[in-house]
């Protein structure tokens, strides 16, 4: 996890990395923050789950969607390409084993990041190579540089869940916008209403 991400828009990131790892997902995505989001106290948490934006929901959504990556067949295909491949004679679970073995468990996961080479710790950063912390997306990664950027605009600069939610519904496109369609949110309204609240508040 990015050093900057404190408080409690850390504790968005740790939610999603729980939830990426129960469904065994070796990655984090925007589906994921928005999970850590509708989870998280305060008045962006309680707007989405004002609106049936609930984490139970998301995450149904989101399985729904995608499924969990620990399901046979998981995100690759659904049914009809599975059978479809199967009578001329592609067996998928053996293209995904094939797959997995040669680019890691994570590799056919949707927005999956590129494998990466883990390199030595440099002198005067934490020991290990290995931290145990799950990548971030292309996705996920513009949208927690969008937040701090959001976040460095207000006084005090301090990177809140609010930012995170604010730059997640700002983003057009990709799973969290198509889990919010699902539920029937409003991506503007859900931003505006985020704003309204926090403006009240300060």
């Amino acid at each position: 996890m990015p050093e900057w991400l404190t408080g409690d828009a850390g504790q968005v990131v740790a939610r999603a990395s729980e939830q990426a790892r129960r469904l065994g997902h070796g990655f984090i995505g925007g589906e994921h923050l928005l999970y850590g989001v509708a989870c998280a106290d305060g008045e962006a948490g309680t707007v989405l789950r004002e609106r049936g934006v609930t984490p139970e929901r998301v995450e149904a959504e989101f399985v729904r969607l995608i499924g969990p990556r620990n399901t046979p067949g998981g995100s690759l295909f659904g049914d009809l390409d599975r059978d479809a491949l199967t009578t001329i004679g592609i067996d998928l679970d053996t293209v995904r084993e094939r797959i997995e073995a040669a680019f890691g468990p994570a590799a056919l996961a949707p927005e999956a990041p590129a494998p990466r080479r883990w390199r030595r710790s440099r002198p005067g950063r934490r020991s290990g190579c290995v931290t145990g912390d799950l990548p971030l997306t292309r996705r996920a990664k513009k949208c927690l540089e969008s937040s701090l950027r959001e976040a460095r605009a207000h006084p005090g600069g301090q990177l809140g869940t609010e930012h995170i939610a604010l730059a997640l519904l700002a983003m057009d496109d990709g799973v969290p916008h198509r889990i919010l369609s699902v539920i029937g949110a409003s991506a503007p309204r859900l931003g505006a209403e985020i704003r309204d609240r926090y403006r009240q508040a300060g």
